[in-house]
């Protein structure tokens, strides 16, 4: 008799296990159906698949230009926003644009930046150079440029810093390469003037 007790018992506690594996189950293919999305999931999307970032001290009234060139010789710079699959998204002059003067007061940004978005892969070389347009600032100007890809969860890929001394000043900070499926390779610094004729030209009204 105490067998047929302890054989029903066990019966009992099998069936009982089962159905609480089976309720786990449920639950977690529940929660992964009506879960809120992620941080990363939830981020705004971006059309980029690049950016170039270019900053200098936040103070300074140096007017600092970045140019970007893409394979084809599209160059992104103040005069010519967007163009190709390049935009630059604000032409900053230091601290002289740096605030807005409005009914409830001045709105102040304390920072001295431009970027370039890359909206979609071109294989090819690109060129990224800084350009010193107009020097207010007693002392050298240290810039910063930073290149981030955009695929994904956002990443610094590579950083150089550059010094600017006069009006005219004209540095390249990085080239690299990408490939059709946006790997990058062939990082350099050599030089290439991008700056000069473009500023020369439009100092000389020609178009």
């Amino acid at each position: 008799m105490r067998r047929h007790r302890l054989g029903l018992g066990v019966v009992f506690f099998d069936i009982m296990m089962n159905a609480l594996l089976c309720f786990t189950a449920l639950f977690i293919l529940a929660y992964v159906q009506i879960r809120p999305e992620s941080e990363d999931e939830s981020a705004l999307a971006t059309e980029g698949k690049f950016v170039v970032v270019m900053e200098w001290p936040n103070q300074s009234e140096d007017d600092v230009d970045l140019y970007v060139q893409d394979p084809y010789g599209n160059i992104a710079y103040f005069q010519s926003r967007g163009v190709g699959l390049m935009h630059l998204e604000h032409d900053d002059l230091g601290a002289r644009n740096d605030s807005i003067t409005t009914a409830s007061g001045d709105i102040r940004v304390e920072r001295n930046e431009e970027r370039v978005i890359i909206r979609g892969i071109v294989p090819g070389e690109y060129v990224v150079n800084v350009h010193m347009y107009t020097k207010r600032d007693p002392g050298e100007t240290p810039v910063t440029v930073r290149l981030y890809r955009l695929l994904g969860q956002d990443t610094e890929v590579m950083k150089r810093e550059r010094t600017l001394r006069m009006n005219g000043d004209e540095r390249t900070a990085f080239r690299f390469t990408l490939d059709p499926e946006g790997m990058i390779s062939k990082i350099n610094e050599l030089e290439k003037t991008l700056a000069g004729p473009l500023v020369n030209r439009l100092r000389e009204g020609v178009p």
